[in-house]
């Protein structure tokens, strides 16, 4: 059997790659035909399957993992050495190291979706430092414990292996996160035309790792320099009213508006009323609003955060730079001049394409499970 434990709802249309990659493998594993069970929490009302068993009802980690505890101390006497237990997040697998111990009891693969304490390091700051520590101390405890592992980019593998654990982190395999291509298959594939080339969207969880006030920020130089700019952000987080203010105080507020959080299913739409997709991340892992936006035929203009080197193709289908404004603006107006002048090509699909992808994800269940 293959355990899947992850703090989202595979059956909820929720933005964000994370949502995503946990739909990708209910998919990937419904194609399979492998033995499996979901292990989530519950974020919508209306759609149950056999195939996935909730343990909590919130997005909140500390609720899941306090359920993850009771889930392995009811099951531990039933699993055995060939189920395969996947959990996000090297945390989460505790539970099963101290209630369920050893392999005759699973496999362990643990993914990384970013790098261990970005995320806290961005809320905390400096303050974080010590709890890192910490948690770098019982990670390496995991990893030293896991059977395999999985990082969605190279750079996060090799950031992994400097500040973790050299030797389990250079046995991990690259596996970036997928998405569903279904949803914009149903369109057909064009450039953007010459009249949305200078509307930017932005699109995804409003969190400290987003960065949003730099998004802002860059479409205020660009209205500073006389450019007529608008800018869309579609999400929601625990920064939303921060970012409120943020706009509220910006002299080009009339040319920002805030749609708040949209279902995943709308996503092909957001991408065909506007030109340029502006990604302004600290860090991320396989941001898959990358891939979905080249889906879209939409250049890209971004920090340079997880794997986006790997898809962009830089003055062609996407600019990558460094967190300034500067340089961020002066790339959403060559990224403008691309469609303006008709210069702008649709990118090939297939190397992110779910199958291509999540067949490796696969391919690894299936090794783990024969020993």
């Amino acid at each position: 059997m293959i355990y899947v434990f992850y703090n989202n709802d595979p059956l909820a249309n929720d933005l964000g790659g994370g949502a995503e990659h946990f739909r990708g493998i209910f998919r990937a594993l419904a194609r399979s035909g492998l033995p499996f069970r979901l292990v989530g929490a519950r974020l919508q009302h209306e759609i149950d399957d056999p195939r996935i068993e909730y343990i909590s009802c919130s997005s909140n980690f500390f609720r899941f993992w306090l359920a993850l505890w009771r889930w392995f101390w009811s099951n531990r006497k039933k699993l055995g050495p060939c189920d395969v237990l996947h959990f996000h997040r090297n945390y989460a697998a505790w539970p099963k190291l101290v209630l369920a111990p050893g392999p005759e009891r699973g496999r362990i693969l643990v993914s990384y979706h970013n790098v261990t304490g970005r995320v806290l390091e961005g809320r905390l700051g400096r303050v974080a430092r010590p709890i890192r520590a910490l948690m770098l101390l019982f990670e390496r405890r995991v990893v030293g414990a896991a059977d395999a592992i999985v990082c969605v980019s190279e750079r996060d593998r090799r950031t992994l292996a400097r500040e973790v654990a050299e030797k389990p982190f250079a046995r991990a395999e690259v596996v970036p996160a997928a998405f569903d291509a279904r949803l914009f298959e149903r369109r057909p594939r064009r450039p953007p035309p010459p009249d949305l080339a200078r509307k930017l969207l932005v699109l995804g969880r409003i969190s400290p790792q987003k960065n949003l006030p730099l998004a802002v920020a860059v479409l205020e130089r660009l209205i500073e320099e006389g450019e007529d700019y608008t800018l869309t952000i579609a999400g929601d987080g625990e920064e939303a009213r921060a970012l409120l203010r943020r706009i509220a105080a910006s002299p080009a507020r009339d040319r920002i508006r805030w749609i708040g959080r949209q279902p995943h299913d709308r996503v092909p739409d957001l991408f065909a009323t506007h030109g340029i997709l502006l990604l302004t991340s600290r860090f991320e892992a396989s941001p898959t609003v990358v891939k979905e936006a080249l889906a879209s035929c939409r250049p890209v203009v971004t920090t340079d955060v997880g794997d986006v080197g790997l898809w962009l193709e830089h003055g062609r289908t996407g600019f990558i730079c460094p967190p300034d404004v500067e340089r961020l603006a002066r790339a959403v107006r060559a990224a403008s001049a691309l469609v303006e002048s008709g210069a702008y090509r649709c990118p090939s699909c297939a190397a992110f394409a779910e199958g291509a992808i999540m067949d490796r994800l696969i391919a690894l269940y299936r090794r783990l499970s024969t020993g």
